[in-house]
């Protein structure tokens, strides 16, 4: 695979075999379309737009440029500014690491007879309780890019191979543990899948679901009003793994534990990660309340002085969720108001904002939607001067 890099990233991430064997397969009108979105991205200041990126939303919108420009250049936009092209496979996320020991996975298993990468995750045995005390919601998604780069590496690597064009990945979820204390990690699931529709539309070839069970129907509940049609259309309930599976993957790329002869994927330790139930956040003392049913709490902080850098951090417990939303009232200039988190039923979250002058923050935990049961909360609200980061002041 080459690592030559651009702003879009390696030749890999680019995909570029893969997308010059697909259009060669297309039919003329298809080619006029990516020729069209082609020019109309140079016009509107995209430079050497790789074509796997026009392929990706003309294939999303039917091969209808005007329609796939509209949300490729909302693409292109946010690839930039979160420089993406600078995810590679030496360049991971500070945060991975948390990622591997949280959420049991492998996307180095090999491909499916159809020559699609697979990605496999153990999604009953997630530590969802860990990854909200340890990761945010931000980095989790910045994690979740970074593999979905990857994932489109090997897809090219696979093109190459079978001197086919493979543009899309295989995902094989096995629910095996999964319970109702998982709905911890439900908010960071939902902003995956709206990355991934935004962003990364047709790119899930097929998901297969195995250990279902009793749980399945649950979890289908949770997730199907997110899953974008191109997941839901594409799912697949498999009843005995070792035996089924075995039709679309080759056992060299199935572990042995779903009846091949790779290596099984492994529960990491996590014995060093902060816990979820921690009494202090980064050093700082978490106070705790009870919020009654069909009540609200706010918590003001403010920096009266001049610039400020605000932090927040809660969780509740007992995993039950509970309304959340940050306020900004800027003092200065035009005096803006902006809700920089908005009102969101969470279980935990933790977040930040640098304010431009004075300014007071307002936290808000809303509980009048529970008509019975109270929630309790641990958190911590901060304010320091910008001049002096190291005075935090707790309020």
């Amino acid at each position: 695979i080459c690592t030559m890099a651009s702003k879009w990233g390696t030749s890999a991430h680019q995909m570029k075999n893969a997308s010059k064997l697909k259009i060669e397969s297309l039919g003329d009108d298809e080619k006029k379309a990516v020729e069209s979105l082609r020019a109309a991205v140079g016009k509107a200041g995209y430079e050497d737009v790789p074509d796997i990126f026009l392929l990706r939303f003309l294939e999303n919108k039917a091969y209808d440029a005007t329609a796939a420009f509209e949300k490729l250049t909302v693409f292109l936009k946010w690839f930039e500014e979160n420089k993406v092209g600078e995810l590679t496979m030496e360049n991971e996320p500070k945060k991975q690491t948390v990622m591997n020991k949280c959420i049991p996975f492998s996307c180095t298993h090999g491909c499916d007879k159809e020559g699609r990468p697979i990605y496999y995750e153990r999604t009953g045995k997630i530590r969802c309780d860990l990854l909200h005390a340890n990761i945010t919601k931000e980095e989790f998604e910045r994690c979740h890019v970074w593999g979905i780069q990857q994932m489109m590496a090997r897809a090219e690597k696979s093109s190459q191979d079978m001197k086919k064009p493979v543009t899309q990945f295989v995902m094989v979820m096995d629910l095996e543990g999964f319970s109702l204390q998982q709905r911890v990690g439900f908010p960071y699931l939902v902003g995956t899948l709206a990355c991934d529709d935004k962003y990364y539309p047709n790119f899930m070839g097929k998901v297969y679901v195995l250990n279902a069970g009793w749980v399945f129907p649950m979890f289908w509940q949770l997730v199907k009003p997110y899953l974008p049609p191109f997941v839901s259309d594409h799912i697949e309930l498999v009843g005995d793994a070792k035996t089924e599976l075995a039709q679309y993957i080759p056992k060299e790329s199935l572990p042995k534990m779903y009846g091949g002869d790779a290596a099984d994927i492994p529960i990491l330790d996590t014995s060093d990660l902060k816990s979820s139930s921690a009494d202090s956040y980064e050093g700082e003392e978490l106070e705790e309340t009870n919020i009654a049913a069909g009540d609200k709490m706010e918590i003001c902080i403010e920096a009266e002085n001049g610039a400020g850098r605000f932090g927040w951090y809660f969780i509740s417990e007992g995993d039950y969720d509970v309304g959340f939303s940050v306020k900004v009232e800027e003092k200065e200039g035009d005096k803006t108001e902006l809700e920089v988190r908005k009102y969101e039923k969470l279980i935990t979250d933790q977040g930040s904002y640098t304010s431009k002058g004075p300014c007071k923050v307002t936290l808000t935990w809303d509980n009048s939607y529970s008509l019975f049961t109270s929630k309790t909360i641990k958190f911590v609200a901060s304010v320091a001067e910008v001049s002096d980061v190291g005075g935090k002041t707790k309020s």
